[in-house]
């Protein structure tokens, strides 16, 4: 088993503590900007009579501010077990995970090939079908 060197680990920290703290503040801007948006928009509601455009952006607004969240404890997460034997194994097989893959997503839980599997196995979740 191919272990992370002491650098390699550090680095991922930075970039997980260097994304996590953008994350933070980017949620704290969009719930800042919220509470004026919610007085503009009763106003805009009055201006026009588009209430599916207003719904829209609302909704895109909610969607982003859930994976900015999300991806902010995964972040803690990775965080918190980045000095442990397990960072950087696969969840699913074991393998571990190569650090080029770690490097340019240091939130990965899986191998590439588990990745795939899951991806196709979880595709139609969250669609619509008929």
């Amino acid at each position: 088993m191919h272990y992370l060197t002491i650098e390699q680990r550090e680095s991922l920290q930075a970039a997980l503590n260097a994304r996590a703290q953008v994350l933070r503040e980017t949620i704290a801007s969009m719930l800042g900007s919220q509470a004026g948006e919610a007085r503009a928009l009763a106003d805009h509601r009055e201006e026009t009579d588009d209430d599916a455009v207003i719904d829209l952006e609302s909704a895109l607004e909610t969607d982003a501010l859930q994976r900015n969240s999300l991806e902010l404890r995964g972040a803690e997460k990775a965080l918190q077990r980045i000095h442990t034997p397990e960072f950087g194994e696969c969840a699913d097989c074991g393998a571990d995970i190569p650090f080029t893959r770690l490097h340019a997503n240091p939130l990965a839980t899986r191998c590439t090939s588990c990745q795939a599997v899951f991806e196709r196995m979880h595709a139609s979740q969250g669609r619509h079908t008929l």
